[in-house]
Parts: C-alpha cells; sequence; structure tokens
C-alpha cells in the first residue's frame, strides 16, 4: 500500500506536494522486512504481500483517476495514523519484543515528525481550499472506507497466518 501511494503521487503533478516529505514509509518498511528476517533467519519467512494488502493497493490505484478528494482521505488517514500511532507502537514494540531494537518504520530523517505532519497538513489543507463543496463533501464521505480498508490490513496481519479471513 505504502508503495502504490508512492507511486500514485508520483504519477499525478498535482500530487507533487506530498513527494518527499519525510513521511514515506516504503523504503523504512524494507529496511525492517530484511532485519527481520536475517536476525530470525530460518524462523521467519518474508511472506507475499497479503490479499488485504493487494485489494487496498488495486482499490486505490481504482481510485485515483476518479477521485483526487477520496484519494487524499486514504492519503491522511493511512500516513497520519501510522505516523502518530506508529511512534508509540514502535517504542513500546522495541523495548517488549525486539531487544531496544528501533525499526526503521518508526524513524523519521532530518527534522522532528511533527514538523514534517504540519507541512502535509498545510498543503492538503492548501489543495482543499480550492476544491468545490461537492469534492470536499466526496473526502469526508470516504473516511469510513479509509478506516475499513486500513482496519482490514491490521486484523490481517494479527492474526497467525492459518485464521486470517480471505478478501470479501
Amino acid at each position: 500500500v505504502y508503495e502504490t501511494f508512492d507511486a500514485l503521487l508520483t504519477a499525478q503533478p498535482s500530487l507533487a506536494p506530498f513527494r518527499h516529505t519525510g513521511l514515506e514509509r516504503a523504503g523504512p518498511l524494507e529496511k525492517d522486512i530484511a532485519w527481520f528476517a536475517a536476525t530470525y533467519a530460518g524462523e521467519v519467512h518474508v511472506p507475499p504481500v497479503g490479499p488485504y494488502g493487494q485489494a487496498y493497493a488495486q482499490f486505490l490505484k481504482e481510485l485515483a483517476p476518479k477521485s483526487l478528494p477520496a484519494l487524499m482521505c486514504h492519503y491522511y488517514n493511512f500516513f497520519f495514523a501510522h505516523t502518530a500511532g506508529g511512534r508509540m507502537i514502535g517504542k513500546k514494540m522495541s523495548s517488549a519484543l525486539l531487544d531496544g531494537h528501533e525499526l526503521h518504520f518508526y524513524q523519521w530523517e532530518g527534522s522532528d515528525v511533527k514538523e514534517k505532519l504540519d507541512a502535509v497538513r498545510r498543503s492538503l489543507d492548501s489543495m482543499a481550499a480550492g476544491w468545490s463543496r461537492e469534492e470536499k463533501d466526496e473526502c469526508v464521505g470516504e473516511t469510513k472506507n479509509t478506516f475499513t480498508k486500513g482496519g482490514s490490513l491490521l486484523a490481517y496481519i494479527a492474526r497467525p497466518p492459518n485464521q486470517r479471513p480471505e478478501v470479501a
């Protein structure tokens, strides 16, 4: 899903303000997956992207040309939720499960992550200021769907492989 967001942001010129913000997580996530595979070689294998990740990525690809406001609702909810909640979760996980190893996913280069979030929020506000009432309503109306899709990813990875549900 992170790679899909990166590709969609790169493909649309109007989304240039959302590229290279420092919030990108695909690269750090790749590093963490490699670390787990190396640290727990023989115990952990790197699985392919699961069906919920594939379905969400495909959904975003189909949504992007149809509705920029709806896409940006997903962008905001996905990145801001994982960034804000992720910092706290990452610290707890590091100390409780990883002998203090801090995953790259929970690290942000350069300035404070709050500054990065504020800069992206300003870009989003600036973009939305040019939207019609209908586009703003479309963005807000997509919120439930962002939580459903994001929640399905978390529910999927939180379960042991033999207990994971199939995509509906």
